[in-house]
């Protein structure tokens, strides 16, 4: 019987002898690079900490000590070593396990974040109520070093400093963000941390091999008895134990799609169609070969936004910044206002991270900073967290601001130069997911891309939401437009006015978006009009997109029902 098989709580885990470990560490490892082999999953981060969770399952005693994992990247032989092995095929997956950490599916989740630099800030709140609430425990922040790039982190390093509370900090230092660390963050963990750490307040632990569990279980000893903010930095192999993860230069096998190893040799299924990060790309790159004012800024994203090329190519003009969204968005207004045309490639849930200085310092001066917004609408298997669903809503509440989806990968160029030659700030919104394979019909902008004498209903669809509204109106009498941009220009208002019946279309919330933007146009006019979009009143868990799309009646049989419903004919 293999040793995981009998550990199904950390109280089982503790229940093992020292000796017994090593092996337990080999199986976690050999159950998480199975697990992701089939459904996919942060893998490289999760074999790096595989060592160092099982320390400090060891060390402290969840659930009454709280455990605060940053993200949950790092996370999946905790995952195994609380009760949930058996469920961790369903990873990812509809109605299965989640993507990062969930306190409704474990007592051992203390805190569940999809987005980094949470987990200090969250710890120092659970340490500060269990003391007022005379609760027994310890609590155990563990960070990732790209984490330390990030305001908020920083934020609660000088409050924890400060506080003299017994904060436990683990540092788990692998070099890596997504893809390799950058700054002046990344220079002090190599050259002088103690240095750092005890400047800001921390008792400093280390450096600790995180892979010598001998070495761990003492120095997280040390941590627990310690009375004041402490540091443990514990160096980490991102990958470990995977070959091909630890071989890739890159993200050191970051996030990966299902796969198989034949003769040792990693295989994965790769579409040849180019996803809309990869036709964004091309397009910035013939930007910055023509235009010198062209500059491009990510927050921790040169893969996920398909910029590595860039990058290489152009690496002075191509800006990592690391997990920094709040920074990525005002150095941009900084850029913007020196004369340069800066071009942000962000998530559409990483931006909500930087709302206030989208507002403050972007949009109220009116500068012309393009805002590439990638994953907006589903996402699929990164779950609520990462759901694109809010960027429509809160984009569209600024003066000044406008928002643009492109339908076909042509028009992702046009949309581009128009926006870097404007005056001022506009969004760029794309889905996760591939381009269409079939040419545009026409140049973007409002297009009536079906438009019968006499049409009884009008589907109004914005961005990907088009070609579903398209194939939904196949051979009945309505219209169907891309709306193109908002606000809404004044000559779609005028022809709608004149419409009998419409129905909104959107990938995003159906409250503050597309829908909404029409039903304040025609406040004054009396005509039908249905909403469709993601829903308003709760979260969309982690699932696959177009499953989800379906359900959501985003579909373009969803569509169908809904415009006939509308018009009192529905089946």
């Amino acid at each position: 019987m293999s040793l995981l098989s009998q550990v199904d709580s950390p109280r089982a885990l503790r229940a093992l002898e020292a000796a017994q470990l090593p092996a337990l560490c080999a199986e976690l490892r050999e159950e998480i690079i199975s697990i992701c082999g089939h459904v996919g999953g942060h893998l490289g981060a999760s074999l790096g900490t595989v060592e160092l969770i099982v320390a400090l399952h060891r060390a402290f005693k969840s659930p009454v000590d709280r455990l605060v994992f940053d993200v949950g990247h790092q996370a999946y032989a905790h995952k195994l070593l609380t009760g949930r092995r058996a469920a961790m095929s369903t990873l990812r997956q509809e109605a299965g396990t989640a993507p990062f950490l969930d306190p409704a599916e474990s007592e051992h989740d203390a805190f569940g974040a999809g987005h980094a630099c949470t987990a200090l800030s969250v710890a120092l709140g659970i340490l500060e109520g269990k003391r007022r609430q005379q609760q027994p425990g310890e609590v155990v922040a563990i960070v990732g070093d790209g984490a330390l790039t990030g305001g908020l982190t920083f934020e609660a390093l000088n409050h924890a400093g400060a506080s003299n509370w017994p904060i436990k900090l683990v540092l788990n230092d692998n070099g890596m963000s997504i893809s390799k660390n950058v700054g002046a963050v990344e220079q002090m963990l190599r050259q002088g941390p103690r240095a750092f750490f005890e400047a800001m307040g921390f008792s400093y632990l280390g450096p600790v091999d995180g892979h010598d569990l001998d070495a761990l279980a003492e120095v997280l000893g040390a941590a627990r008895r310690n009375q004041r903010p402490v540091v443990v930095h514990a160096r980490t192999q991102k990958g470990r134990g995977f070959a091909p993860a630890e071989l890739d230069g890159r993200t050191r096998g970051h996030a990966m799609g299902p796969y198989e190893l034949r003769d040792g040799k990693l295989v994965r299924s790769r579409g040849g169609q180019r996803t809309w990060s990869d036709a964004f790309a091309a397009s910035l790159e013939a930007q910055l070969e023509k235009d010198p004012r062209v500059v491009v800024i990510t927050p921790a994203m040169i893969e996920g936004s398909s910029l590595r090329h860039l990058q290489d190519r152009f690496p002075d003009r191509v800006h990592d910044v690391g997990i920094a969204e709040q920074h990525a968005v005002t150095f941009a207004a900084g850029l913007a206002h020196a004369g340069l045309r800066p071009i942000v490639c962000i998530y559409s849930t990483f931006l909500q991270r930087a709302y206030d200085q989208l507002v403050h310092d972007v949009v109220i001066p009116g500068l012309p900073v393009v805002f590439a917004v990638d994953r907006a609408g589903l996402v699929g298997a990164d779950g609520a967290t990462h759901q694109g669903m809010f960027d429509l809503s809160f984009s569209r509440a600024l003066p000044g601001l406008r928002v643009r989806a492109p339908v076909w990968g042509e028009d992702l160029p046009l949309l581009l130069t128009r926006a870097i030659q404007e005056n001022g700030p506009s969004i760029i919104r794309f889905p996760r997911g591939t381009i269409p394979t079939e040419a545009a019909p026409s140049l973007p902008g409002v297009r009536w891309l079906a438009d019968p004498p006499d049409a009884e209903l009008c589907l109004v669809a914005f961005g990907s939401m088009v070609l579903p509204a398209l194939e939904a109106a196949r051979d009945q009498p309505w219209s169907v437009v891309d709306a193109a941009e908002l606000p809404l220009s004044a000559e779609l208002v005028t022809r709608l006015e004149a419409a009998r019946a419409i129905v909104t279309i959107e990938e995003g919330t159906t409250r503050g978006g597309l829908g909404s933007a029409v039903l304040e146009a025609l406040a004054e006019h009396p005509v039908r009009v249905k909403v469709l979009g993601l829903p308003a009143d709760r979260f969309i868990r982690h699932g696959e997109a177009r499953a989800q799309r379906a359900a959501l009646g985003l579909d373009a049989a969803g569509i169908h029902q809904a415009a006939l419903q509308l018009l009192g004919r529905a089946r």
